[in-house]
């Protein structure tokens, strides 16, 4: 067995490990619907989810399907979606993805990636959450949070501009996916570089791989001695009022 396949391997169990006490709860995440899958995907776009979170339930309420979001008042849908910003874009997008399925599907979400793809507004990302999620595939969830994780874990950085388009970075990612298990794990790393391999100010001391991890490993010594600098300015100082209080 190779090292890498080993650390691969090491990766998978020590991540859904920690997800399984770590996992974060979202409505759109106990459903298997496509369409409201999509939904959730097209929402989440440049916002937070708690955001999404609090208009979810009642977008799906007003459009519970392809057909009724096709036929929907613009400023209505517009109105709903204002909490999220860029409502009027939003809007109009949302339109085109309601009233292209109405048309040419017949108000049912396809589920081959060819014809997910052509669905305006849905990109590979969005495409694979519902052979994931819906179709149980074996397919990763490539975005830039999950590209950050190869990219500190396994030291493997993208040569192009738009890492995304890296096919050598899909095919990596690919060769993480757990068989059956693609839903759980894709997840997990979403859940895993909100909450520890952050963009910013990781939180490497709390990290369930940092035992197996390239960025750890080349970083932990300037981590630890930040700590320690800390722990001993925070000694100093209280030492300080000590001897000011005598």
């Amino acid at each position: 067995m190779s090292k890498i396949f080993e650390k691969k391997n090491q990766f998978v169990k020590l991540l859904l490990n920690w997800w399984t006490s770590n996992k974060r709860e979202f409505p759109w995440r106990s459903t298997k619907d496509p369409y409201s899958i999509l939904i959730a995907e097209m929402l989440l776009r440049k916002t937070t989810a708690k955001q999404v979170e609090k208009i979810y339930t009642q977008f799906l309420t007003k459009y519970p399907d392809p057909n009724s979001l096709a036929d929907a008042d613009k400023n209505e849908l517009e109105e709903l979606l204002k909490p999220l910003g860029m409502e009027y874009k939003r809007a109009e997008l949302l339109k085109k993805f309601g009233l292209y399925i109405k048309e040419n599907y017949d108000g049912k979400i396809p589920l081959e990636l060819k014809k997910l793809l052509k669905l305006p507004g849905i990109g590979m990302y969005a495409a694979n959450a519902v052979l994931s999620f819906v179709c149980s595939k074996d397919v990763p969830l490539l975005d830039t949070n999950f590209i950050r994780v190869i990219n500190r874990v396994f030291g493997i950085k993208s040569q192009k501009s738009r890492a995304r388009d890296d096919k050598k970075i899909w095919e990596f990612a690919q060769t993480l996916i757990p068989s059956n298990n693609s839903k759980n794990f894709n997840l997990a790393v979403l859940d895993f570089a909100a909450l520890i391999c952050k963009a910013k100010k990781p939180k490497c001391s709390e990290c369930p791989v940092k035992n197996i991890c390239f960025y750890y490993a080349k970083e932990g010594i300037n981590i630890n001695n930040t700590a320690v600098f800390g722990f001993v300015s925070f000694l100093f100082n209280l030492i300080l009022l000590y001897l000011k209080s005598l």
